[in-house]
């Protein structure tokens, strides 16, 4: 059985795998840097555009362009694919539509598309590993996803068809 960050378990109950993780944890002095961006640009609307809400717009735009980083993200792998929560964001995929399996230091990306092209960046679910849990993200990517051991460490493709032992190939 492996568990996340806050105690969840992942055995024959198959309960979902969750975990969050807030970039500013790693870089807190950049916080103070997005507050004055926000400032600044409530600022120029309201003093230099004499509009309170062009500068209201602004302050919004900078925070929410930003959420992923001060707010955070909560991640989660169920039997039924794998979703992102960022405030009111959400993305998701469903394990029968996970194409291919791109992985990296900072985590995998979970996509739809069968070739590496320019619309990678705006599709599929990224799934940002959290402090030390890389092994259990990648362990709730096999069970839930019933991917190939294969498929995770070497990101070939998303649905085990290189799998020792498969038959179809799902």
């Amino acid at each position: 059985m492996i568990g996340d960050e806050s105690g969840n378990e992942i055995g024959e109950t198959l309960a979902p795998f969750k975990w969050r993780v807030r970039l500013s944890d790693k870089a807190p002095h950049k916080r103070l840097a997005i507050v004055a961006v926000g400032i600044a640009a409530f600022l120029i609307g309201a003093v230099l555009f004499r509009n309170v809400l062009l500068g209201v717009i602004g302050f919004a735009i900078i925070f929410g362009s930003t959420a992923e980083f001060w707010l955070g993200s909560l991640f989660t792998i169920d039997a039924k694919g794998a979703s992102v929560k960022t405030g009111l964001s959400i993305t998701a995929i469903e394990w029968a539509n996970v194409k291919r399996i791109n992985r990296n230091e900072g985590g995998i990306k979970l996509s739809p598309l069968d070739k590496p092209g320019t619309l990678d960046v705006f599709r599929g679910v990224y799934l940002r590993y959290g402090n030390n849990n890389q092994e259990n993200v990648e362990r709730a990517l096999l069970t839930f996803g019933k991917l190939c051991d294969i498929d995770v460490v070497d990101g070939s493709d998303g649905r085990g068809d290189g799998c020792p032992g498969s038959q179809s190939g799902e």
